[in-house]
């Protein structure tokens, strides 16, 4: 039963709907509205969390606190004030983030990490995500000097450790989660393979890669792996007290980016020098214990598949679910370029390299990982992130019949097992009857199991393997025979290990019980041996655990990494995944057990973990927004305004920490306007709808005739409130939105007569005054897909419908009638190259008597009011959308139409910048394009011909373009992403630009 609080916000949200109909697309609301959050208070935190995470949430408290003191030692900086923790459990992904602005905060996510996550190895995750975030904070919260005085003035608005490249910040946290516990991505056999690759292939990212956005492979995992590792040498070389006096350096600088400056006056040698060294370290290492592999005896296998980056959890498809004899593979696979999802290979004969031989075909599309298994039927199982109360994106399990497949996860093809249960790697018995799968609930995942009914349902859930809090389960098999499931295991202290349970009776039998990383189990044939990949060498590699003798044998010896094994029907074939450079692949070898090698004794062992912290003291209370709402910084700022070229700018900004309420204010004061301008903005996260307000002030200067029947200036005041309500509906690969606006605003003014008015002289005439009362309705959908490969987005549609509507129905003093909209849609090539056809129409058309309304405007980039360097500085950039080839706003109108016509092409991928400096070339992409389109006012469809004689022509109306464009994708500050374009446009009207229109922006595709 719902409470009474929860019926009336929905109560009003259905009147505020039905009353409004709905509008434009905007943000969804922030969070499920029935989360019920307190607040924990210590010395040194407060943490947030919603009702039902209370356990979790005091246990982060005590953990926080003693973290802090070791963090403080370690930086030798203790942060100014409480710390805000906000905890939150509506993602199946592992993460958090930091920040020192406006106030010290850090955001957990719940869930611990999946399987083979690069943040897997850890003792405790709850210890070892509090040290890395909060790093970030006693970091980044290091301020001193004149960035301190400007934050004494305006509030805390600077934090120069903030603005400075992510391996340093990243790196530096992935350091002190290892030095404080005894795991981390320091000791990782998964970091460590990444780098070992790069080595191995001569491919050591240079230092402007991982100082900026790369576009190369691991992407973002750079910061972390290159960062930790390099950081980690210069604390070896130069002790451990080099980094906390770098930030103490950093810190106290005005000017950013002055990081190489900040290592000579600590260390007398920059980045760059000690970059040199920190590579030629990396070559020994890798040669070191490269050549301890090669001594052993290599046992590797053939590349199936070659394009990297993600490639996981292979499995053999079972004969009922093949169409002939052939094997094949089912895995998983997201290279960031094709649909991610569950694809199918056949498998050509081990030792042969015919990539041609195996085409891979989309089975079933998934949003995030996922493995398959088989019903004896033929049936395929598999899990996929799915939307559920519109607010969580939530692991669920689906069942795709034989011959079928959901290459665009229609649930009319796929048939759902859960719904909303955070269920992943299901695995069905050998005789259908039953299904074993994982279940995540606050943070413990759960291994359960539950009968498979006839007609596909899933009955009679029950726990196969109690898990106590914070264990965690992952990927369980079926033995051959039906009585055993072997699964991997976490447990507390950093023992990831492999289990086996008994079906009828739940007893447990360790095969591991080590910290080495034992992962991915599956069964031979006939049931006596398993299999699974494990980093007890230091490398991760195949091994073999015979069940009757108790041994343990290794079955491949690789030089970077074999995981997440895979055994064909008749156990002749290993399939496993193995990593390079450019990520993960498929690779098969014979299953010669006379090959095997015998299993290395484990590395030395770790340090034991951090002693579990004693329960802190704190008080506890229902959530109060107000604490952290007030402003908390200022910023002032100079730009042209609506009477001159210098306007200040007064902003401010509020936001409780949790995100119920968000408020701004901009004041702009100009020395020659009557009276400042305002504008006050509120949004109110707490019912199932997007609920904001806008009030404005508004002073511009008109012109108006006086007594005299001179035109002379006057001031034009307008004052007015926006209410809108919004709301997004989230599918599983699109998103519909829908919302209501409604404007009240009324603008006045008086033209002075002056003294000495003649009054025989003609009446002036009074300046236009009243009441505009606007209804906006609108409707927005999506289901575009981007690429990393591309250049911008590469299949689906958007769409997007206004309805505008003022009258004296409205309470309008002047009718306002107007529909806008616009389509947009991407089509791949079928030849290689990743290149794409995007085509957008959009158009217009309104009418009424408001004289404010200044129709619509059609024309090419605003050269001269948006150049390049206000764009970048400001990050208001061009829009995309114009008819290039004619000036800015050339045409005008109550009407336009518009279309623009793309071929995009990539050209190449630089991927380098000078060094560590702010800015770096990631892509270069070409664009051929037509554009076609104008504003009018009354428009005779009848005048308009398209074609004449099979060519495109010009009409009164419309008018056409066509040029080409060389796009620079570009990283600036180490953080902003942008694109800018250099173009040449050719106009065919006699408005268009003389010959041609060259051109250099900032914009962004469509």
């Amino acid at each position: 039963m719902r409470s009474p609080a929860s019926l009336a916000r929905r109560a009003l949200s259905a009147l505020v709907l039905a009353a409004a109909l709905l509008v434009a697309p905007a943000a969804l609301a922030y969070g499920d509205p029935d989360l019920d959050y307190w607040t924990i208070e210590t010395k040194h935190f407060r943490v947030h969390y919603d009702r039902p995470l209370e356990p979790l949430a005091t246990r982060v408290a005590s953990l926080a606190e003693s973290i802090h003191a070791r963090i403080a030692a370690s930086l030798g900086y203790t942060p100014t004030q409480q710390t805000e923790i906000v905890l939150t459990d509506d993602s199946d992904s592992a993460n958090g983030s930091a920040t020192a602005l406006p106030l010290n905060t850090i955001r957990l996510y719940v869930t611990a990490p999946d399987d083979l996550s690069p943040i897997g190895d850890y003792d405790d995750w709850y210890s070892e995500l509090v040290t890395h975030e909060y790093t970030h904070i006693a970091h980044t919260d290091n301020i001193s000097g004149v960035p301190a005085i400007v934050n004494a003035v305006l509030g805390k608005t600077l934090a120069p450790n903030q603005i400075q490249p992510r391996w340093i910040l990243e790196g530096l946290a992935v350091v002190s989660e290892s030095q404080h516990t005894s795991a981390g991505r320091i000791r990782s056999s998964l970091f460590d393979m990444f780098l070992r690759a790069d080595v191995v292939a001569d491919r050591i990212a240079g230092l402007d890669q991982f100082s900026s956005n790369a576009y190369r492979w691991p992407q973002g995992n750079l910061w972390y792996l290159y960062g930790s590792r390099f950081l980690s040498w210069i604390t070896d070389v130069y002790g451990p007290g080099v980094m906390p006096a770098v930030s103490a350096d950093y810190g106290s600088k005005i000017v950013p980016w002055g990081i190489n400056r900040a290592m000579r006056h600590v260390t007398g040698r920059t980045y760059e020098e000690l970059y040199v060294g920190f590579k030629d370290y990396l070559r020994r290492l890798y040669g070191e214990q490269l050549r301890a592999v090669e001594k052993r005896g290599l046992r590797e296998g053939t590349a199936l598949t070659h394009h990297g980056r993600t490639v996981w959890y292979p499995r053999f498809v079972p004969r009922a679910a093949r169409a002939g004899d052939a094997e094949e593979l089912v895995y998983f696979r997201d290279d960031s370029d094709a649909r991610a999802g569950l694809y199918r290979l056949p498998l050509a004969a081990p030792g042969k390299d015919d990539r041609r031989a195996r085409p891979e075909s989309l089975v079933a599309r998934t949003s995030g990982g996922s493995t398959a298994a088989f019903t004896p039927a033929g049936d395929l199982v598999f899990h996929s992130l799915s939307t559920f109360k519109n607010y969580y994106s939530r692991n669920d399990l689906f069942v795709l019949p034989r011959g079928e497949t959901s290459p665009g996860g229609d649930d009319a093809v796929r048939r759902r097992l859960t719904t909303g249960q955070r269920a992943q790697y299901a695995d069905v018995s050998p005789d259908g009857r039953r299904v074993v799968f994982t279940v995540n609930v606050k943070g413990t995942t759960f291994l359960e199991i539950a009968d498979l009914t006839a007609a596909g349902a899933l009955e009679n859930r029950r726990d196969l393997v109690p898990s106590a809090r914070y264990q965690q389960a992952y990927t369980p098999r079926f033995s051959p025979d039906g009585r055993t499931v072997a699964y991997s295991v976490w447990l507390a202290g950093g023992h990831r290990d492999i289990r086996l349970v008994d079906v009828a009776t739940g007893a447990l039998r360790d095969v591991t019980r080590d910290r080495a990383m034992d992962m991915t189990p599956v069964w031979s044939p006939d049931g006596k041996t398993i299999y699974f990949c494990s980093d007890r060498s230091g490398i991760f590699n195949i091994y073999a655990y015979d069940l009757a003798a108790g041994t343990l044998a290794q079955v491949t010896n690789t030089r970077i990494g074999a995981l997440m094994p895979a055994i064909s029907g008749d156990g002749a074939t290993l399939a496993y995944v193995g990593y390079g450079t450019y990520g993960y692949d498929l690779y098969a070898m014979p299953l010669d057990r006379a090959r095997f090698l015998p299993a290395v004794a484990l590395l030395a062992e770790r340090p034991d973990p951090p002693a579990e912290p004693e329960l802190t003291k704190h008080t506890r209370h229902r959530y109060d927004p107000l604490p952290s709402f007030a402003p908390r910084h200022y910023l002032l700022n100079i730009k042209p305004g609506n009477y001159g070229p210098n306007a200040l700018t007064f902003t401010t900004t509020a936001a409780d920490i949790v995100g119920i309420h968000t408020a701004s204010a901009t004041i702009a004061v100009e020395p020659s306007g009557p009276s400042p301008s305002i504008a006050l903005d509120y949004y109110y996260g707490r019912l199932p709808v997007d609920f904001d307000l806008h009030f404005f002030h508004l002073v511009v200067p008109r012109n108006g005739l006086n007594g005299s029947g001179q035109i002379i200036p006057y001031d034009e005041y307008n004052n007015g409130v926006t209410a809108g309500v919004s709301y997004t509906h989230q599918e599983d690969y699109a998103t519909h939105g829908v919302g209501l606006s409604f404007s009240v605003a009324h603008f006045h003014g008086s033209v002075p007569f002056g003294p000495s008015a003649d009054p025989y002289s003609p009446v002036g005439q009074d300046p236009q005054t009243g009441n505009v009362n606007v209804a906006h309705l609108g409707y927005g959908y999506s289901n575009v897909e981007g690429s990393l490969d591309a250049s911008g987005a590469v299949r689906g549609v958007s769409i997007n419908v206004g309805l505008d509507y003022a009258s004296r129905y409205t309470g309008s003093s002047y009718t306002v009638r107007g529909i806008s909209g616009g389509i947009a849609g991407y089509v791949p090539m079928p030849w290689p190259g990743h290149h794409t056809l995007a085509l957008r129409l959009a158009g217009a058309v309104q009418d009424g008597d408001y004289p404010r309304g200044g129709g619509f405007t059609v024309g090419g980039y605003d050269l001269a009011g948006n150049s390049l360097p206000s764009t970048v500085l400001s990050g208001v950039f061009n829009g995309s959308f114009v008819l290039r080839g004619y000036p800015a706003r050339v045409y005008s109108g109550s009407e336009y139409a518009l279309a623009n016509v793309e071929y995009r092409f990539p050209i190449a991928y630089p991927d380098r910048g000078p060094s560590t400096l702010p800015i770096y070339l990631r892509r270069l992409d070409g664009n051929l394009f037509v554009d076609y389109g104008g504003a009018f006012n009354y428009l005779d469809l009848h005048a308009i011909r398209f074609f004449h004689h099979g060519a495109l022509v010009d009409t009164p109306q419309l008018h056409s373009s066509i040029g080409a464009e060389l796009w620079l994708g570009l990283t600036l500050g180490y953080l902003l992403n942008v694109q800018l374009r250099l173009g040449v446009a050719h106009g065919f009207s006699p408005e268009a630009v003389k010959y041609a229109q060259p051109y250099f922006v900032a914009s962004s595709a469509f």
